[in-house]
């Protein structure tokens, strides 16, 4: 790392599902969701169909994403708000990734920006950005329509894929980050994007495909 860059320019992206998350988040929350009645069965076999042609490569991840929101659609959003620290505590906080948590306090300790780049809703990421102190949250945002309802779409664009490099690049220019020496931690083909904006990506827990360009590129794997 070159001496000369002072440590306030240089930043660490983190990726959450799978990532600084062990798990899915969606996954685990939609589950709850389940068992305290909320999803009805319309909505479950809609989300079985989407998957099916996901897996299939028909459906892109935004499109899914897009999917997954409309559950929201004409619902308050204090019922979640005001459930996010207890869903933090019970089902969150114990499958913290150990290890990418560790980097997470050495570039704290190392004075670098830290930040939470993620597909996920910001709701529920409030009490991971306050209980592990990260900077700067770059996520997906529920729109809320005139009369205080969520409309089922995402309030600006879903933060997954290029979308994520235009999230961290704007980020980055606010701030005076150096990209070149950052550093990014992603498990996704999906993350390949932002990984290959920084001088340091590292991948964790990766799938095959996100091994197989590390591999080619040397990109080190936690």
């Amino acid at each position: 790392m070159n001496p000369e860059i002072p440590p306030s320019k240089i930043a660490a992206f983190f990726d959450f599902d799978e990532t600084l998350l062990a798990i899915d988040s969606a996954k685990i929350g939609f589950k709850v969701l389940r068992e305290q009645g909320y999803l009805s069965n319309y909505f479950m076999i809609k989300m079985m169909i989407v998957l099916f042609f996901k897996k299939r490569g028909f459906i892109d991840d935004q499109r899914m994403a897009k999917v997954l929101l409309s559950f929201y659609r004409g619902r308050e959003l204090k019922i979640f708000t005001d459930s996010a620290a207890e869903f933090y505590q019970e089902y969150l906080q114990p499958n913290l990734a150990p290890a990418v948590v560790e980097k997470l306090k050495w570039h704290h300790s190392q004075g670098h920006i830290t930040v939470l780049l993620t597909g996920s809703i910001d709701y529920y990421l409030h009490p991971v950005m306050e209980d592990l102190g990260i900077d700067h949250l770059l996520c997906t945002h529920l729109e809320v329509d005139s009369d205080g309802l969520l409309t089922g779409r995402s309030e600006g664009l879903v933060c997954v894929g290029d979308v994520k490099v235009t999230f961290a690049q704007d980020l980055a220019k606010d701030l005076g980050v150096d990209m070149a020496q950052s550093f990014a931690y992603g498990n996704s083909e999906l993350d390949i994007p932002i990984l290959s904006q920084v001088g340091h990506p590292v991948i964790v827990n990766p799938s095959s495909a996100l091994a197989r360009h590390a591999q080619k590129n040397g990109w080190p794997s936690l």
